[in-house]
């Protein structure tokens, strides 16, 4: 047993049977309202379970259970989780990774393999339902997951994946997921897919990478025939444009020149109905001057109703005299 004299002060005393029952139950009491509360977080749902039925849900707080027979369970349905599927993260600085081949290696429709790495973002929706039907949370989303994009991928040809398909493949394997996950009531809910790195085995990469270097050669010459198209096209139809302008200003030109000269020539033909000789010789006159601009002429009228013309030297010429028509003031 030791000596007496080893234990401490108080226990050298005698101390009263009550005071130690007291401590005891002060004790007990302790641990009782210790084990009956539980402290909800501002993100978290609080779900007790007795016997294993659910009995009650909470928000966040202070809340009561019964101690020995109630158990809570706190989940963080605010969180946005991260799987990580075909890889997994060592470190963020410097970023490092570990590939998981099991997990990315993937069939396609026409028969090749693709190395896929996504990932999934996910929230927990209905926390009751997560917690009575889903057991190891994770490892099971990720076969569903994993399963989801088996399914997708298959349905889509190798070119396709590497290439223009990726944003639909994000989408069919998220409806998919969800839906899955929905009609058999695990409290999931999918926020969003993203593929990662999408690329061919390594035993392809190098023909591969060629192909990828030639489209892209595509591509370039595609971008610059398309940005000479959009110099060459509008300086066409400007010039078109143009050129219609000028048509149809010489159009109009030409149209209000024939409606200026009909006018003209019915104001002579009024003229000529009344003298017929006078507007004979103006005429003559006039085709004279446009025939043989540089001659300087002298028209003679023959009474005998004959003309008579004299070319004479233009220093001869001083003077214009116009003849009029009898009756008209001189």
């Amino acid at each position: 047993m030791g000596n007496f004299k080893d234990y401490p002060p108080f226990l050298k005393k005698n101390v009263p049977l009550k005071s130690i029952v007291w401590i005891i139950l002060f004790v007990l009491i302790l641990v009782f309202f210790s084990l009956s509360f539980y402290f909800v977080g501002p993100a978290e749902v609080g779900i007790v379970k007795r016997f294993g039925k659910v009995i009650a849900v909470h928000d966040p707080g202070l809340h009561w259970k019964l101690p020995f027979i109630d158990q809570a369970i706190k989940v963080d349905v605010m969180s946005i989780r991260r799987l990580e599927i075909g890889f997994r993260t060592i470190t963020l600085n410097p970023p490092k990774y570990r590939n998981v081949q099991e997990e990315s290696l993937l069939l396609t429709k026409d028969g090749k393999i693709v190395d896929l790495d996504f990932v999934v973002q996910y929230q927990i929706s209905e926390p009751v339902k997560y917690i009575s039907y889903v057991k190891e949370g994770e490892k099971f989303l990720r076969d569903l997951a994993q399963a989801s994009m088996r399914q997708v991928v298959g349905g889509y040809l190798f070119d396709e994946i590497l290439t223009v398909s990726k944003d639909e493949i994000q989408n069919d394997v998220k409806i998919l997921l969800q839906n899955i996950l929905n009609s058999n009531n695990f409290g999931i809910k999918i926020l969003n897919v993203q593929l990662q790195d999408v690329i061919p085995p390594d035993p392809v990469q190098p023909a591969f990478q060629d192909v990828i270097n030639a489209k892209s050669e595509k591509d370039k010459l595609i971008l610059e025939a398309q940005s000479y198209y959009n110099k060459i096209v509008p300086e066409a139809e400007g010039q078109a444009a143009k050129i219609i302008a000028e048509a149809e200003a010489y159009r109009t030109e030409q149209i209000e020149k024939a409606r200026g000269d009909a006018q003209r020539f019915r104001a002579l033909l009024e003229r000529y109905n009344k003298t017929p000789s006078l507007i004979k010789t103006k005429l003559f006159m006039e085709a004279m001057e446009m025939i043989l601009p540089q001659v300087k002429i002298v028209v003679i009228d023959d009474p005998k109703g004959g003309m008579k013309i004299f070319n004479l030297p233009g220093d001869l010429f001083t003077q214009t005299t116009t003849i009029r028509q009898e009756g008209e003031n001189k």
